[in-house]
C-alpha cells in the first residue's frame, strides 16, 4: 500500500512468486494516458486467482485508482500497467499456508504501442514447438518456455514466435494468433491451449458488431502458411499484421485489408471513447 521510486522496490527471497511461479499478473495497455480494456482484464485476473487459490479478493475500483495515480506519477502517455499478485511469503515448502498473505506489484512504463498510423507495417514471425504446461488459460508467471521461444525468434530477427503443438497453431509467446481465408476469420477457441487474450474478446466483440465472419477453431501449420492474411493481438501489439513466417511471404509481403479494417476498428473503439 505505498508508493515508492522504481529501485527501491523490493520483495523477500522466499516470496512464492519468486522461487515456485506461484503468481498471477496482468499488463494493462495505456494509451493516451487512458486505461484500455480495464473490466476484460481485472474479470481474468479474478480467474487466473480462482484456478490457483490465491487468497486476494480484487478491489476493482481501488485498483483503477492506483493505476491513475501510477499513470499520473509517472506521466505516461502511451505504456502499459503490470499488475502482479503472488501468493506470499513462505518457508521453502511445496506445500502452501493457505492463510498466507499475498503480495501485490504494481508499476507502469512507457511503451510504444503498435497502432494503425503512418508507420504501421507488416512484421516477421518464426514457428516455434510449444513447450508450455497444460493450463495456459492461467496468467501466470511460469513463462521460461515462451522466453526460449520469444529469444529464438529475436536471434532471427522476428517480431514473434507462433508457438506449434501436433502440428496445430495454439498462439504466440505474448499474443493470440489469427488468419484469414476467404474473407473468414479464423482463431484457436478458448479452452486450456491458449490464454483467452484481452484483445481477443474485444477484437471477437468488434468482429461480431461488424458483421464479419469469425470462426473460432484451431488451425494447422499448413494452413497457417496458406492463409491470405495473417495476424495477431495482445495488449501491447494491439493488431499487429504478419506478412512473413519463416521462408514464407503471407500476402505478397503487404497488409491485408480485413487486418487493416480490425486495426482501426480496435483502435478507434477507445479513442472516441
Amino acid at each position: 500500500n505505498k508508493f515508492i521510486s522504481f529501485n527501491k522496490a523490493k520483495i523477500h527471497i522466499e516470496g512464492r512468486g519468486l522461487q515456485f511461479a506461484d503468481s498471477v499478473y496482468e499488463v494493462v495497455p495505456v494509451i493516451n494516458s487512458k486505461i484500455i480494456d480495464f473490466d476484460f482484464h481485472i474479470k481474468r485476473l479474478k480467474f487466473s486467482l480462482k484456478e490457483l487459490l490465491i487468497n486476494y479478493t480484487v478491489d476493482k475500483n481501488s485498483l483503477k485508482k492506483i493505476f491513475n495515480k501510477l499513470i499520473s506519477i509517472n506521466k505516461i502517455n502511451n505504456g502499459i500497467i503490470y499488475l502482479q499478485v503472488t501468493r506470499g511469503v513462505q518457508t521453502r515448502e511445496h506445500v502452501y499456508n493457505n492463510k498466507l498473505k499475498p503480495n501485490i506489484i504494481i508499476y507502469a512504463r512507457h511503451k510504444k504501442l503498435n497502432l494503425p498510423i503512418k508507420k504501421f507495417k507488416g512484421e516477421k514471425a518464426v514457428t516455434y514447438e510449444d513447450l508450455r504446461w497444460k493450463r495456459r488459460d492461467i496468467k501466470t508467471v511460469n513463462l521460461l518456455p515462451n522466453i526460449m521461444a520469444a529469444n529464438f525468434a529475436s536471434k532471427h530477427k522476428a517480431y514473434e514466435a507462433i508457438l506449434i503443438q501436433k502440428n496445430i497453431v495454439t498462439e504466440g509467446t505474448s499474443s493470440n494468433i489469427w488468419i484469414v481465408k476467404n474473407k473468414k476469420i479464423f482463431t484457436h477457441p478458448s479452452n486450456t491451449d491458449i490464454l483467452k487474450g484481452v484483445t481477443r474478446e474485444t477484437l471477437r466483440i468488434l468482429i461480431q458488431e461488424n458483421k464479419l465472419q469469425l470462426v473460432e477453431k484451431s488451425f494447422t501449420k499448413k494452413q497457417l502458411f496458406n492463409a491470405d492474411e495473417v495476424f495477431l493481438t495482445s495488449s501491447s501489439s494491439c493488431v499487429t499484421p504478419i506478412t512473413k513466417i519463416d521462408s514464407k511471404v503471407i500476402n505478397s509481403g503487404k497488409i491485408g485489408n480485413i487486418t487493416l479494417n480490425l486495426a482501426k476498428l480496435y483502435s478507434k473503439s477507445f479513442m472516441n471513447e
